[in-house]
């Protein structure tokens, strides 16, 4: 039986900007006290994660994106696809993207939660440990995001 709400930010915190989502998961772990929210960071999104994604009614991914302005954040939400493929049809856990892991915890496991994507546009993704500006900036926007959507699904 769906439970709760699952937060998980990924991206390599060695890459710069890349690291957002990790960041950002790390901040929200200390900030969120709510019994039925977790909060996860990871390097990458894994193929596991599809059987912890069938627990919960909500997801949340958090992620830096090279597609948007420097800070930028974008909210959207994440559909089942069309034309599916079968688990490990596709490329390794290198290329899994919410949507498809979402395929699979809905192709093995029977649920597709409802879930978003809250990327923001990334300034630097070359080697290092510090975050631009810019995402610094995003932080707090992402985080009134992140209680928005938990405050919808709370209803």
């Amino acid at each position: 039986m769906a439970k709760g709400s699952l937060i998980v930010g990924y991206g390599n915190p060695l890459r710069s900007d890349d690291g957002f989502g990790w960041y950002a998961a790390q901040q929200l772990a200390s900030q969120l006290q709510e019994a039925e929210v977790e909060v996860i960071a990871r390097h990458q999104l894994t193929p596991e994660l599809a059987e912890t994604a069938s627990h919960f009614q909500l997801i949340i991914f958090i992620d830096a994106a090279s597609d948007l302005a420097p800070g930028e954040v974008r909210c959207v939400s994440v559909a089942r696809s069309e034309k599916r493929e079968a688990p490990g049809a596709s490329g390794f856990s290198h290329f899994l993207t919410p949507e498809s892991l979402l395929d699979w915890t809905a192709e093995l496991y029977g649920q597709f939660p409802e879930a978003y994507i809250i990327a923001v546009g990334g300034e630097s993704f070359d080697d290092g440990e510090s975050i631009s500006a810019a995402m610094q900036g995003a932080f707090e926007p992402v985080m009134e995001q992140v209680r928005a959507l938990l405050a919808g699904a709370a209803r």
